[in-house]
């Protein structure tokens, strides 16, 4: 059981670009998502946002955007993200975007140790280099990074790398992967489980499949979720929506089913677009399902 929940803002979108990302942790603080919590969850303590000092922008590589930035968030957030485990949360982070991912990571890795798993639920792979991005979005690369793969300066940020194994990392809900990155993804032997599987046999089998693959291979795991994940029927404020998206079902089985292994140390969900939710209703949405999800 998920007992005590510590929420943790990141106020900061810059592994992307485009607005209403930055917006993202207060939109979901202002619909409510501390209050859904408690409906499930015996302890929820708002943790408030990581504060960042960073240095200025630098787009001057166009196939690596702003990488020091996306470091300073990192660095900030694997601070965070230890101290709320090593006092006994359940990390949840909001806001902000994909490419701050090894900064949850390592937090994690402080925390707990080595044997950790990352099921990674976007409708992208994430798994660009420098050498195969379309666009130059750090955002774009963060598996990949994680994994070992990019650029020195972030695969090596926190002084070990890969952060995780390949082996260790499955991408679920996938349905949308640049030629080169999914060979990449192939040739990395990154487990994935593409939407359209997990439509035809349902989630709760696919995820079994992955707790016996994934899950049995590591001792944590953390669920990491980019809302893009969601068909844009179901939830509208995406910034790079896909077609053919997850159910709010599909969703709630999912994280259920993962939390319901004991193994699920956290989650992150990322990339609520609030420039396109200008009445709340869409982040009221998003509050209850995270709360409904983690009601295991």
């Amino acid at each position: 059981m998920i007992k005590k929940v510590g929420v943790i803002g990141v106020p900061y979108n810059v592994g992307w670009t485009g607005p209403g990302v930055a917006d993202a942790a207060r939109a979901l603080r202002d619909a409510g998502l501390i209050e859904e919590l408690k409906k499930f969850v015996e302890e929820v303590t708002d943790l408030g946002d990581i504060e960042v000092n960073l240095p200025p922008r630098d787009d001057s590589d166009p196939k690596l955007l702003n990488p020091g930035q996306v470091e300073a968030v990192c660095r900030a957030l694997a601070t965070k993200v230890h101290d709320a485990l090593n006092a006994g949360y359940f990390p949840l982070i909001i806001g902000g975007e994909d490419g701050v991912l090894m900064g949850i990571i390592e937090g994690i890795l402080r925390a707990l140790g080595p044997e950790v798993g990352l099921v990674y639920l976007d409708a992208h792979g994430d798994f660009n280099t420098p050498q195969t991005t379309p666009s130059g979005l750090i955002g774009g690369m963060n598996v990949a990074i994680t994994a070992g793969r990019g650029s020195k300066e972030l695969v090596e940020m926190f002084g070990h790398s890969p952060l995780l194994p390949p082996a260790n990392i499955a991408l679920y809900g996938t349905r949308d992967l640049d030629t080169k990155e999914a060979g990449a993804v192939a040739e990395a032997g990154v487990e994935m489980y593409p939407a359209e599987r997990i439509h035809q046999a349902g989630a709760q089998s696919v995820v079994r499949e992955l707790l016996d693959g994934l899950g049995a291979r590591c001792d944590h795991m953390y669920v990491h979720v980019d809302l893009d994940v969601l068909d844009e029927k179901e939830m509208s404020a995406q910034c790079l929506p896909v077609g053919d998206g997850f159910s709010m079902d599909e969703f709630r089985a999912t994280v259920r089913g993962i939390a319901g292994s004991g193994k699920l140390r956290g989650m992150g969900v990322m990339v609520f677009n609030a420039a396109k939710d200008p009445k709340g209703s869409e982040a009221k949405k998003v509050a209850g399902l995270i709360a409904e999800a983690l009601a295991t």
